[in-house]
């Protein structure tokens, strides 16, 4: 093969009429590059036979290996296998062992296996039928004439993850033994804008040669790649270090870890029971927190206080301070943090309360103005920032600066690890 680069096309009316997220190449690109494949380029095409066929062709005439995903439902506008079949010239089959699965899946769903849905059997001949293990039709697996390998993967990102994880990942580690993944360290950053970092790092000397440095910045996030070759381990660990001393008290984890999985890492380290009051954030820190698997173990509850009412009832926040702070203040930030901490008897409590806009800012406390507080045994840590965004950025910021104030407060910028 001429390199180890890849390429994706993505089928679906659906991918560009705004109906629904590709988020196939984020998850291609990521998996394929911790084996040692490059995703090159992803391109999306609607559910017409010609463009499908055209979009394969140019994919197999510049990197050895491919993956179509979408096309292979039942339905009229899955076109995929007729597509792929037209380019290579073979003819379609049906594969009884899909079949079977497939007569067995509807049975246990208590449906009848109808002719559309015996398409979903129909495989190009030459092909390797890849079970799916999380819905109907299964994946294929073909090799052109030229060498070029060929994947076909269904749509639903649950079902394309699956034949990915169970049966496209292990035959190219074995298939393809010498293909080892660059060296790389990746790094999390909150509370450093990139442009920031960037300065930081050229003003301390640090220089990337001959490695790759790259930057990913999201609302409260910035992630950091440093990246090498194969063989530039030592390299790239000595480079990571020098990063690490530069940017350190910003690093939240080395990976790709979610803050949220941090912050319960850490309270689980600490001992530390968990409660949020939220306001502009409408339940975000406490939807990011529930999602961590075994949360109940250290995540107390929530209390979301939109309502000056809620606040002084409670959460105990005084009337005559709503009535001459305001809301949104340093004052109702910490009474919040304190309040919820205290009624329900957890060991950190979280606050934030802020304008998300669009509506609601004045001069004096402007849209995107937010204050945010924990409380723990040794006081009440009070931050106020000013957000930049629409009404749902305002509030990804937030959330994410909420909990990485949390995160230092249960010990972590103090040098523990998670």
């Amino acid at each position: 093969m001429i390199s180890w680069d890849i390429e994706l096309v993505s089928t679906g009316a659906e991918l560009l009429n705004g109906r629904s997220v590709n988020t196939h190449a984020r998850l291609l690109g990521g998996r394929m590059r911790e084996i040692g494949f490059r995703l090159r380029r992803e391109t999306t095409v609607g559910d017409v036979e010609a463009d499908i066929a055209h979009a394969v062709r140019e994919a197999l005439a510049r990197v050895p290996i491919v993956f179509v995903s979408g096309g292979l439902g039942p339905t009229c506008d899955d076109l995929t296998r007729e597509a792929v079949a037209g380019l290579l010239g073979r003819p379609l089959r049906v594969d009884e062992t899909a079949l079977r699965r497939l007569r067995e899946r509807y049975h246990r769903l208590g449906r009848e296996l109808t002719e559309s849905r015996r398409r979903q059997a129909m495989v190009i001949e030459g092909a390797a039928v890849l079970p799916n293990s999380a819905g109907a039709a299964p994946g294929q697996r073909l090799e052109t004439s030229e060498g070029r390998l060929l994947f076909l993967l269904p749509g639903p990102p649950n079902e394309f993850s699956a034949i990915l994880e169970e049966e496209i990942i292990p035959w190219l580690r074995e298939r393809f033994p010498s293909v080892r993944p660059p060296a790389q360290r990746i790094f999390q950053l909150c509370g450093l804008p990139e442009s920031d970092a960037v300065e930081r790092l050229a003003d301390a000397g640090f220089s990337p040669e001959p490695l790759e440095l790259a930057y990913c910045a999201s609302p409260g996030n910035l992630e950091i790649r440093l990246t090498g070759g194969p063989d530039d381990a030592a390299l790239v660990a000595a480079k990571a270090d020098e990063l690490r001393r530069i940017l350190n008290s910003f690093i939240y984890t080395e990976g790709r870890d979610d803050l949220a999985h941090v912050v319960a890492e850490a309270a689980r380290a600490a001992r530390a029971s968990i409660a949020v009051a939220e306001s502009c954030t409408g339940g975000g820190i406490g939807r990011r927190l529930t999602a961590v698997a075994g949360s109940s173990e250290w995540f107390r509850g929530g209390v979301i206080a939109y309502a000056n009412e809620v606040k002084e009832r409670l959460l105990g926040a005084p009337r005559e301070v709503l009535q001459r702070e305001g809301a949104v203040s340093a004052a109702i930030a910490e009474t919040m943090a304190r309040g919820v901490r205290e009624r329900l008897d957890a060991t950190h409590g979280l606050a934030v309360t802020g304008i998300a806009g669009p509506g609601g800012g004045t001069a004096e406390k402007p849209v995107g103005l937010v204050f945010i507080a924990c409380a723990d045994v040794e006081g009440c840590a009070v931050e106020r920032h000013r957000f930049s965004g629409d009404r749902e950025t305002v509030r990804l910021w937030a959330t994410q600066y909420a909990l990485n104030l949390l995160r230092r407060r249960l010990g972590i910028e103090k040098g523990n690890s998670v």
